[in-house]
């Protein structure tokens, strides 16, 4: 418990300067062990969030840019308010590795240990929690995967040992998809409540609709991870074998194709500019590099951030 005290006194230290209202930055879980916040420009914010333990998630609301940051190490979710530079941490939430925002009430939905907790959009409550059933109780961090749909708050949770479930604001079954393989490389909802579930080991790739139905199922994209959906045309962003981004059409149908990296772990949409974020565990110095990349393929910027896991750009049509 004083490990976790320790980190949240640092945290307040380093990042007490106040930041200024939300403007498209993308917030980087680096090395496990540091938050940067890169502005839409590429930029690195000079104040970072450094000495963390196994940081595996910072993910940001677009709507008021608080940053929830995940700490898997320390049994603990932090909640960092940019404009008044409030930070504070969750109820103790054991091995936390993934984080869902929902903008329209700031709630927020973390994956862990055992299954799928939501927080109060203060971070002082957990409102409700889905423990899915099947297997022992002591499983592999990162077992889930989860994405909330703002328009009614339902979510999508894909367990890795096959079952994908939707479950309404409160918590309770409503929808089951069809079972994959190993569906852990990642799960991404629209506002109409389709998702898009990866499963890199066995390169496939599913879209369900919001009752369940198996709509798209693709298996020649080699290793896809990371499903990003755009609100803005419905399409579907995926990396395929670590170094490849390829655009979707709603029916699964292949927009573009190119290269972005020679590692990517993971990419985030900026759809008010068409920017795709890349976090790309090697890059071009071989020790990590966060870049962004447009529609046609065109690199932007990179800048040299030491190994990438994580990247979060907020974007809200707010429909």
């Amino acid at each position: 418990m004083k490990k976790v005290f320790w980190v949240a006194a640092l945290l307040v230290m380093c990042v007490a300067t106040s930041y200024g209202q939300y403007n498209g930055e993308c917030w980087v879980v680096s090395g496990g062990d540091t938050v940067y916040k890169l502005h839409a420009n590429g930029n690195a914010d000079p104040q970072v969030i450094p000495n963390l333990t196994q940081a595996s998630a910072a993910e940001v609301n677009p709507t008021d840019g608080v940053a929830w940051i995940a700490i898997s190490a320390s049994n603990a979710v932090f909640r960092f308010n940019q404009a008044t530079g409030e930070f504070a941490q969750a109820p103790a939430i054991e091995r936390p590795n993934m984080i869902s925002v929902n903008p329209a009430d700031g709630t927020v939905w973390v994956a862990w240990l055992h299954g799928v907790s939501k927080l109060s959009s203060d971070g002082k409550q957990i409102l409700t929690q889905v423990i899915p059933e099947g297997g022992p109780p002591n499983v592999e961090t990162g077992r889930f995967n989860v994405a909330v749909n703002p328009k009614d708050g339902s979510v999508w949770i894909a367990d890795a040992r096959g079952p994908i479930n939707r479950y309404d604001a409160n918590g309770t079954l409503i929808a089951t998809g069809p079972a994959m393989r190993e569906p852990k490389a990642g799960v991404a909802v629209d506002y109409d409540g389709n998702a898009w579930v990866a499963d890199s080991q066995f390169s496939t790739l599913v879209r369900i609709s919001p009752t369940g139905q198996e709509l798209v199922n693709i298996t020649t994209i080699p290793s896809p991870t990371s499903p990003r959906i755009n609100p803005k045309d419905g399409s579907v962003w995926i990396v395929s074998n670590q170094s490849m981004l390829i655009n979707l059409s709603a029916d699964g149908t292949k927009i573009s194709e190119f290269a972005a990296g020679m590692a990517v772990v993971r990419i985030s949409l900026s759809p008010a500019d068409d920017g795709i974020w890349v976090a790309d565990m090697l890059g071009a110095t071989f020790t990590g590099e966060v870049s962004k990349f447009s529609t046609n393929g065109t690199k932007l910027f990179a800048n040299p951030i030491p190994q990438p896991s994580s990247v979060s750009v907020g974007f809200w049509e707010g429909n």
